[in-house]
């Protein structure tokens, strides 16, 4: 008879009977992995509050910031297309520590650098040291894990969370081909998935995924029986809080920014990709597929690790990550659209493994001089987008509503009075309600200002109408006429709104001064500030005279967010093609 299993955690060895020696093999390559890898960790808590909170972040405050308790955090979530785990954690966390953009932000850090540090030790009896070393490398320098290390949403539980499916289903795998029934590891298996499933969406495709796999191996009834029980709890209680969603509050799934096109779904499969790993690390990945289809060697590392459950594990990834892609893609097309690059990148942990897998095989060996210089321009490849994330921790790359609002809180005469805020049809759902006016107004434009003042929220065709009628009255001494961000993201969108507005025959001046703020975009080799935020003011003299400043708001605002000023004219009386002028009333900032 076997001995009867114990309850251990997803973070025990999952193979016991194998000593790891693979760590003795750790050379120069693996160890320069770690250091980038381990830099890249801490550099996630550097500049937390760089950047101000963006338009979803705004979002999960306006769930979270209130001490109402966390029945009043469930009512607001079933507004939302995510469950509220995530939501309950974060609510109980800022009640405890506050609502500072780096405390709110301090426990998606926490569980990103987690998230890494369990992937490599639930792996490390399955794949070498370099191989994780390298897989830890890669995933500390991609864009997902950068942006969602810093982002209070639920993606960084999410992906912490499928490490610990990872391990745990490795660990399920070791009992079962001994064919021993894992009552404790069934219960963690369980627990996470459960979990998983009320963080996000495609965290229950995750789930489903593995759970199929596991059914489909285990060589047990008992075993099989288990994992059955396991996913009716999962998908019963995920169906449970959709019933919720679909009864008690007014939402309509389909009335989102997600779309059904094939160019939209090959969009963010290239984005998934590209936010999986650089393009320095893409070019490797193909480079060792090569080798690997040329060679067809294994792995040296196998002789110290379970072949037959590292190549399960191996199979596992490969199903996970294409089944979360495939099955994301027919619950759009089927149910609702929500395919994604970040909703398909929760599962990243199993493409992980599959990263570590393919370096054990088909990386560089430093015994050869050919394999030493590869080694080199790998940590080489590696080095350069991990620099270049850590300048940009010290950037502000969201959305600028803190800085434009510490620009309008500056201005003389705007306190108390309305400020017309832009905002376009579809981009907060279900129209302009008296709830999204509501939400826009204080829980986006107001969030970072006093009280005092007053966003109102208008359509671009009553802005306009507004615009005119307030062109035509007393003036209050405000000198803002309008107020745009997250829907109005680029220059030419705001350029365009200004012209209307100034061609308009009851507008009064034909001008409009179009100030500019900035965040800064990744680009192939720096950061690249584009103007992001745009405040319309009135073209008086006293407008025209002053220099563009930023009073108010962090260090890092006043020192990187303020963009150009732009004067729009329109001539009514000149020929067509000379109808609108375009003057840069401010050179842009020096970086």
């Amino acid at each position: 008879m076997h001995p009867r299993a114990h309850a251990v955690t997803p973070l025990q060895a999952a193979d016991t009977t194998t000593a790891n020696r693979s760590s003795a093999r750790f050379g120069w390559p693996g160890a320069l992995y770690a250091l980038i890898a381990l830099t890249s960790c801490v550099f996630a808590f550097i500049g937390l509050s760089s950047s101000s909170f963006w338009a979803d972040e705004l979002y999960t405050m306006q769930v979270v910031d209130h001490h109402l308790g966390l029945g009043e955090v469930f009512r607001r979530v079933l507004a939302d297309v995510h469950p509220p785990l995530y939501d309950f954690f974060l609510y109980a966390w800022i009640e405890l520590a506050g609502t500072r953009e780096w405390v709110v932000r301090l426990p998606s850090a926490l569980l990103a650098v987690l998230s890494v540090a369990v992937f490599a030790l639930s792996t490390r009896r399955r794949l070498s040291a370099t191989a994780i070393a390298f897989a830890c490398a890669v995933a500390a320098t991609s864009t997902f894990w950068y942006e969602q290390a810093q982002n209070a949403r639920n993606y960084g539980l999410a992906i912490f969370l499928s490490s610990l499916l990872l391990g745990t289903a490795m660990q399920f795998r070791q009992y079962a081909s001994e064919r021993r029934f894992p009552a404790g590891t069934w219960a963690w298996l369980t627990l996470f998935g459960i979990a998983a499933s009320q963080v996000h969406p495609y965290m229950l495709l995750t789930v489903g995924v593995l759970l199929l796999y596991l059914l489909a191996t285990s060589p047990t009834w008992p075993q099989r029986v288990a994992i059955c029980v396991s996913g009716a709890l999962v998908l019963g209680l995920y169906i449970g809080l959709l019933w919720l969603m679909t009864h008690t509050a007014k939402h309509d799934f389909h009335d989102t920014w997600y779309s059904n096109k094939p160019s939209f779904f090959a969009s963010h499969l290239r984005r998934a990709i590209f936010h999986f790993m650089s393009r320095q690390m893409l070019l490797v990945v193909v480079v060792m597929l090569l080798v690997r289809w040329r060679q067809r060697r294994s792995s040296d590392a196998h002789a110290d690790v379970d072949a037959a459950i590292g190549e399960w594990t191996t199979r596992l990834c490969g199903v996970v990550c294409v089944g979360v892609i495939v099955s994301g893609i027919a619950v759009s097309l089927l149910i609702a659209p929500s395919f994604s690059y970040r909703n398909v990148l929760v599962c990243a942990p199993f493409g992980w493994f599959l990263l570590a897998r393919l370096y054990d095989a088909a990386g560089p060996r430093v015994g050869t001089r050919a394999g030493t210089m590869a080694a080199a321009i790998i940590v080489l490849l590696l080095s350069w987008p991990a620099l270049l994330l850590m300048r940009g921790r010290l950037l502000p790359s969201n959305e600028p509503w803190r800085a434009s609002a510490a620009y309008v809180q500056g201005l003389p005469g705007c306190q108390g009075v309305t400020l017309p805020v832009i905002t376009f049809p579809g981009t907060y759902g279900l129209g302009m309600t008296s709830g999204v006016h509501t939400m826009v107004e204080h829980n986006y434009y107001g969030y970072y200002l006093p009280a005092s003042y007053h966003p109102y929220a208008y359509l671009p065709d009553e802005w306009i109408h507004h615009a005119i009628q307030s062109s035509q009255a007393e003036s209050n001494g405000c000198p803002v006429i309008g107020w745009g961000l997250h829907d109005m993201s680029t220059e030419a969108r705001a350029l365009e709104l200004a012209k209307q507005l100034a061609s308009q025959p009851g507008f009064a001046s034909h001008q409009v001064v179009v100030q500019t703020f900035l965040a800064y975009q990744l680009g192939w080799l720096r950061w690249k500030p584009e103007p992001n935020a745009f405040v319309f003011l009135r073209a008086t003299p006293a407008v025209l005279a002053t220099p563009a400043s930023l009073p108010m708001g962090t260090a890092v605002d006043r020192a990187h967010s303020l963009g150009e000023r732009l004067l729009v004219s329109f001539n009514p009386s000149a020929a067509p093609e000379a109808t609108y002028t375009i003057r840069r009333l401010s050179a842009p900032l020096k970086h």
